[in-house]
């Protein structure tokens, strides 16, 4: 099979999805920045002020700006959930064209759709409803609402504990407002990962699921890596491995693996023609192209030096794991159980 063409148009696919992942965090971020600025001068002016003020005590104060905290980032979280959704869907549209357009380029050359078809072996392309399992739901099957309803608590706390640290080391309203901002950003850390990881999600499912629906000409999947300085170590030890289409890839947060259609070859269709054995780049082998500071710099010192006296072999660093709710993920390999 011609894999190096499968994975330049799952390349060109996944810029895409990119792209659309790119702008959902830039509106997110938009939607949740002005929400500080409406904030910070009653941070500072906390901090700054007596005890009292206007009759109200400093804890009274306190407790008003975490409801107002709280209600402002609960609406941003309902906002981000439509957002999310919203991308989702674009990933799901993005993945019906694209799995079409993979499968082509991953079938024997002089093969198209339209020849299997010629001869009885149809592509089925999905209905949309097919998809909607996908649109405003998260990995463990629960609505996009239930992984986001906890940032405005989380919000409001982390802002009425950073207040508290502020005024207990003495800090200047100003420090103090800076201790507040560093938490007030975490919940917008978390929504950004949310739609990340479940946009992402959307689009390799939506693409498994096709692949699953054509069983008649994609026997599998292949896993790809984003080979870049950015990716997961777990995320390169995986390249290359091979999953049938009924199991779901194991991935983390962020993750920005894609499969590759694993198709039916020139003798599964009766053909005595000679296999195009072609393969794309390896992981190791991209790796092992890289200058030694890029290497040192995604492994770290010890793990590359140990890598380096062959303690353990490239694919040892990914642990798959299986948690009941969220189903299949991929950790990086312990330093200690690799070269325990």
């Amino acid at each position: 099979m011609p894999d190096p063409e499968a994975v330049a148009v799952v390349s060109a696919f996944r810029r895409r999805l990119l792209a659309l992942d790119a702008r959902t965090l830039k509106s997110l971020i938009d939607a949740y920045v002005p929400i500080w600025a409406t904030l910070e001068a009653q941070v500072e002016a906390i901090a700054a002020d007596p005890v009292r003020l206007g009759g109200l005590s400093r804890d009274e104060r306190v407790r008003d700006l975490q409801r107002q905290v709280e209600r402002e980032v609960d609406q941003y979280a309902t906002k981000a959930g439509g957002t999310i959704s919203t991308a989702q869907r674009g990933a799901v549209n993005i993945a019906g064209t694209a799995a079409r357009r993979t499968v082509e380029a991953a079938l024997p050359d002089g093969i198209t759709l339209d020849t299997l078809a010629n001869v009885g072996i149809q592509w089925n392309r999905l209905p949309a409803s097919a998809f909607e399992q996908f649109v405003g739901f998260a990995g463990d099957g629960g609505p996009l609402a239930r992984l986001l309803a906890p940032l405005g608590p989380e919000a409001a706390l982390g802002v009425k504990d950073a207040l508290a640290q502020g005024i207990a080391l003495g800090a200047s309203p100003r420090e103090t407002s800076r201790l507040v901002r560093d938490q007030f950003g975490l919940p917008l850390t978390r929504s950004l990962t949310i739609s990340r990881t479940e946009t992402l999600r959307s689009y390799r499912e939506a693409t498994r699921t096709q692949y699953q629906a054509n069983s008649n000409i994609v026997k599998g999947y292949k896993r790809i890596s984003a080979k870049d300085d950015r990716v997961c170590l777990a995320c390169l030890a995986l390249d290359g491995t091979e999953q049938p289409t009924d199991e779901v890839m194991p991935t983390h947060p962020n993750c920005r693996c894609a499969a590759v259609p694993i198709t039916v070859s020139y003798r599964d269709l009766g053909l005595d023609v000679p296999e195009d054995t072609r393969e794309s780049e390896s992981a190791q082998q991209w790796f092992e192209a890289q200058p030694e500071t890029v290497q040192r710099g995604m492994m770290g010192e010890t793990r590359f030096t140990a890598w380096q006296r062959g303690e353990f072999q490239f694919g040892d660093m990914a642990t798959v794991t299986d948690d009941a709710t969220w189903g299949p993920g991929v950790q990086i390999t312990p330093l200690g159980e690799l070269i325990g």
